[in-house]
């Protein structure tokens, strides 16, 4: 599971981490010698075909996945904060909770109560634009307006790294260009360690400070580029400069292969 190392300018280690399933086929490697280091304070985008083992190592990063070999730091901050939340996917907010218990349900578990609960609570209702829907339920609200009730637990948490599988993945696109917005935005006030998964190379430009470009199973690093644009970003602006579509290119021609790779492959291998 996922440790903690002492004090440095890196807030996540992943070091020569494997990932091996047993099926019935025989020994399916998922992850093979793994290793990248995290910035304290970076937004870092992972990008790779489907099945590449993205998820598996989000999940070791959360504590719900064991590692093979190798091994997977997080180190803690001051205080008593947590070391991570996870945003997953699928929308995760409890459905017989309201939209405030649903964003107050991580500091609950951590015993939080009183003036500690709601000031950040309201705080970050009032940053995701749902003050007004603080007592409405999952099933009243838009699939947008759940991932920011997601969002907004997630960072009322304060967690030391933020963890994000897709998030905006089942959204229309105006609705996630919104999201990645508002995302920026929170995560500019307190630069928090994100790991976030996607699909989209768009969305990994806009979003990152480094995007890892993982390879076809055995998912391995392939790539780890540089994103060079300044913050704050606005995607209509990177979108006219030549630097942007030169980065799309460069992460495209990456991860080409490997997509093709994983759609022609045995998948019994």
């Amino acid at each position: 599971m996922a440790q903690v190392i002492a004090a440095s300018t890196e807030r996540v280690r992943i070091a020569s981490v494997w990932k091996v399933f047993r099926a019935q086929s025989g020994p399916l490697i998922a992850l093979e010698d793994v290793s990248i280091n995290v910035r304290d304070g970076e937004f870092l985008c992972i990008v790779g075909p489907s099945g590449c083992g993205k998820t598996t190592l989000l999940r070791m990063l959360a504590g719900l996945e064991q590692q093979t070999a190798g091994q997977v730091h997080i180190q803690p901050g001051e205080g008593n904060r947590p070391l991570r939340s996870v945003v997953f996917q699928e929308q995760s907010i409890f459905p017989w909770m309201n939209v405030r218990d649903n964003v107050a349900y991580g500091l609950r578990m951590r015993d939080v109560r009183g003036r500690a609960l709601n000031e950040p609570v309201d705080y970050y209702l009032e940053r995701v634009g749902l003050t007004q829907f603080a007592r409405a339920f999952p099933h009243q609200l838009s699939g947008g307006m759940k991932q920011r009730v997601s969002l907004a637990r997630a960072f009322a948490n304060d967690p030391e790294v933020l963890l994000m599988d897709e998030p905006f993945a089942a959204l229309d696109e105006q609705t996630k260009l919104v999201l990645q917005e508002e995302l920026l935005r929170l995560w500019g006030e307190q630069r928090k360690t994100v790991i976030f998964i996607t699909h989209g190379i768009d969305e990994a430009v806009f979003l990152a400070d480094r995007i890892l470009v993982m390879t076809a199973r055995p998912g391995r690093v392939k790539a780890l580029i540089d994103v060079p644009f300044t913050r704050p970003r606005s995607l209509f602006d990177m979108r006219a400069d030549a630097r942007y579509g030169e980065l799309t290119a460069e992460i495209w021609r990456a991860l080409r292969e490997e997509v093709v790779r994983a759609g022609t492959s045995d998948p019994s291998a």
